[in-house]
This record gives structure tokens, C-alpha cells and sequence, in this order.
């Protein structure tokens, strides 16, 4: 799993400098990301079925989303379909849904997108 988030942060990190596995800092600039990997299950098929959640969060001061907006759509760019290699596993991703979020803060715009993967472990 630790190689897993280690590929995934880098391929995020050629999209946007700012990105958090689970939570950001306090003090994290926007607009940042956030990804988790809240579901792993072994399928029976020589593979493991996960789910990744990628978080987009903005604070802008006229509260345009357009930047979030994006960063979304650039982050889904190199996200769809994606294959991540890793020395012991290769995992693709697919795109699930799309969701706006609230937040209890009305300065802060989120975007969450879900995505599928399966992933190979290398024997």
C-alpha cells in the first residue's frame, strides 16, 4: 500500500504542486488536493479492487469556481484511465463519479471526484 500512495502522490504532483493523502495542513495553501483510498477488497480474480477519492478544496475571495473547476478537470486528465506502476504492483484507475460538497465553511468550494482501480500484484 505505502508504494501505492507513494505512485499515486507523484503522478498527482505532476498536475499540482499541493497535494495530501487523507488531510491537509492547517495551514496548506489553496487550491490544494487530497486523496484517500478509503476501500481495497480482493475480487477472486487475481486482482484487488479499490476505490480512490480526490478531493479538490478552494477558499477564492469572489467565490468563483473556476479555478477549482480547473484543477479538476486537469487532475481527471491525467487520472482516467491512468496506469500506475509500481516495482511490486501496476494498478489503472477509471473515472466513477463527480460530486460538489459542502462544507460547514461557505468560503470553501470542493470538488470530489471517485475512481475504480484495479489493482495487479507482480508475482
Amino acid at each position: 500500500m505505502i508504494e501505492l500512495r507513494k505512485a499515486i502522490q507523484q503522478h498527482l504532483k505532476s498536475v499540482h504542486p499541493r497535494v495530501y493523502f487523507q488531510r491537509a495542513p492547517d495551514d496548506a495553501a489553496f487550491p490544494y488536493l487530497v486523496y484517500d483510498i478509503p476501500s481495497l477488497r480482493d475480487d477472486g480474480e487475481g486482482h484487488q479492487q479499490l476505490t480512490l477519492d480526490i478531493d479538490g478544496w478552494d477558499a477564492p475571495a469572489t467565490g468563483d469556481t473556476t479555478a477549482l473547476e480547473t484543477l479538476m478537470v486537469s487532475m481527471n486528465a491525467h487520472m482516467n484511465k491512468a496506469i500506475l506502476d509500481t516495482d511490486t504492483s501496476a494498478v489503472v484507475f477509471y473515472l466513477e463519479s463527480k460530486l460538489p460538497l459542502d462544507d460547514d465553511d461557505p468560503r470553501i468550494k470542493r470538488r470530489k471526484y471517485v475512481y475504480q482501480g484495479r489493482l495487479f500484484e507482480r508475482s
